[in-house]
């Protein structure tokens, strides 16, 4: 009878945790896919869909596991918005389901595992990103598994397991290869705490092979292209990321993190370096390398994304037992986190009118940041089957025999792949653009008629048009790209002579 209360007890413990888990994980999942087809796509998306068309095994400014999900996706149930953002959806709940194991795994209670998975599903730069087909998407879903398998290595598993951990390593280098970073992370963990004694087996090792095996078509691509995404990322550290203001980057973390989550993540880092997650202290490293290199090398806030899920982890863990002799507050931190999140998601989702939402976050943090740098990928997912449209009534305007050659050539990735989704239902030629992987396609050596520029400076212009005439604009009320010039020249440069010149390895600025 004695022994019959304990067994009770974790019994009830055991379905009070996995109610936790199924409703934390269905709350993810059901909140995105209600909202996948509220706005139209995203440039990104119009970008990987046109990638997915090109199959490669890397392109210009990314790794190619999106594009390839791009490429399955349309191949798969044509034009269906909601099939395209599914994959970032499921990663989104895996990250969930994933994250509150972590949680369990580092003793917390359930109420600690709620936590944990509510600052996840509360967290601004979370809803965004899992809304939408990104590269972003998958980041917190690698990180994540690859921290469990390392969990596991520390509590005592076969050291087989790096071959696992450099499985899903290797993956998520296909992703995005900011799993470097982990991976630099990881090793600064490993150096300063028990865990180092590994590296004198050859597992540690064998499963760096596994991962560089894995990533090796891209840097194959890589070396073949010479070095793209190199000369890419330098260019952006030196121009957008540099325009960015290490304090702004610190202050991002609260913004896109939640503010009411903060308690949570600086909990979980502080409980890795005490007594009782001493354990566990390589995920503390390991998250401290990631928001110093970051910061020092100039980051986006929500580049740090996919090393938050520890924290929460960690902070479910200590808080959900501190709360446990702190019970007045537990309801009312309760409040507070679930309230705060439904705020900042009606602001975060495609919920609210976004003229209503910019008007709000101006208001509340104009004098930190423009309301436009934190709803620019609402925007963005607006106007583009208008430009198509406008684009398509230039076209008509050319003569029967203008139409034969002509060529179509945008300043932006954005506008080529939107073009190039909706022109077909207008007759509409390719659309072709220096910028990004674009230029690697190059122009159509056939259309030697008049080009039709969409956007660009008077600078760009030079380079192709003689006589630029400006024909019509896009304009958008709400769109990102809401006022966009349209010329037409019939005097120009052939566009494979100065190809080189419209080379953009970089984020686009008007010039």
């Amino acid at each position: 009878m004695g022994e019959s209360i304990p067994v009770e007890v974790a019994s009830v413990r055991r379905r009070h945790e996995q109610a936790v888990l199924v409703v934390l994980v269905l709350a993810k999942l059901g909140t995105h896919l209600a909202l996948a087809a509220r706005y139209g796509r995203h440039r990104d998306e119009y970008y990987f869909i046109d990638c997915g068309k090109h199959l490669a095994f890397g392109y210009v400014d990314h790794a190619p596991m999106v594009p390839w999900l791009a490429g399955a996706s349309t191949r798969l149930f044509g034009d269906s918005l909601v099939m395209l953002r599914l994959p970032s959806i499921l990663a989104g709940a895996g990250a969930m389901w994933l994250t509150i194991l972590l949680a369990r795994r580092f003793g917390a209670n359930v109420f600690g595992q709620a936590l944990a998975g509510m600052a996840l599903l509360f967290a601004p730069a979370y809803l965004r990103m899992h809304g939408m087909l990104d590269i972003v998407a998958f980041e917190p879903l690698f990180w994540t598994a690859a921290a469990l398998l390392v969990a596991d290595l520390i509590d005592g598993a076969d050291k087989k397991r790096w071959l696992l951990v450099g499985l899903v390593a290797g993956l998520g280098l296909l992703n995005k290869h900011t799993m470097l970073l982990w991976g630099l992370g990881l090793g600064v963990g490993m150096l300063a705490t028990p865990l180092r004694a590994q590296l004198k087996s050859p597992w540690p090792w064998l499963g760096a092979v596994v991962a560089l095996l894995i990533v090796s078509p891209n840097l194959l691509w890589q070396a073949e292209h010479d070095w793209a995404t190199v000369e890419f990322i330098r260019t952006m550290g030196a121009t957008v990321l540099a325009d960015i203001p290490r304090p702004l980057f610190l202050a991002g973390q609260v913004l896109y993190f939640g503010i009411f989550a903060l308690p949570i993540w600086l909990a979980g880092l502080v409980y890795f370096f005490t007594d009782a997650g001493k354990r566990y202290r390589l995920f503390g490293y390991l998250f401290v390398t990631v928001l110093v290199v970051l910061t020092v090398t100039g980051g986006k806030p929500y580049y740090s994304a996919p090393a938050y899920p520890l924290v929460f982890a960690a902070g479910g863990a200590w808080l959900g037992k501190w709360f446990e002799s702190h019970r007045g507050l537990k309801a009312a931190f309760t409040v507070v986190l679930v309230g705060s999140g439904l705020l900042l998601g009606s602001f975060t989702l495609p919920l609210l009118p976004l003229s209503t939402v910019d008007a709000a976050l101006g208001k509340a943090l104009g004098w930190i940041v423009r309301p436009t740098d934190l709803t620019h990928d609402m925007h963005d997912e607006l106007g583009w089957a208008e430009q198509a449209e406008v684009v398509a009534r230039v076209f008509e305007d050319l003569t029967p025999e203008e139409q034969k050659t002509a060529t179509i050539f945008t300043v932006n990735y954005g506008q080529a792949s939107a073009l190039n989704f909706h022109g077909g239902a207008y007759g509409l030629p390719r659309a072709t653009s220096g910028y990004m992987s674009h230029y690697l396609w190059g122009p159509d050596d056939s259309r030697t008629g008049p080009v039709v520029v969409v956007g660009g400076s008077a600078k760009m212009l030079a380079k192709i048009c003689h006589a630029p005439e400006e024909v019509a604009r896009i304009r958008h009320d709400v769109a990102m790209e809401s006022d966009v010039p349209i010329h037409v020249c019939r005097e120009h440069a052939s566009l494979q002579a100065v190809w080189p010149e419209l080379k953009l390895y970089r984020h686009w600025r008007q010039e």
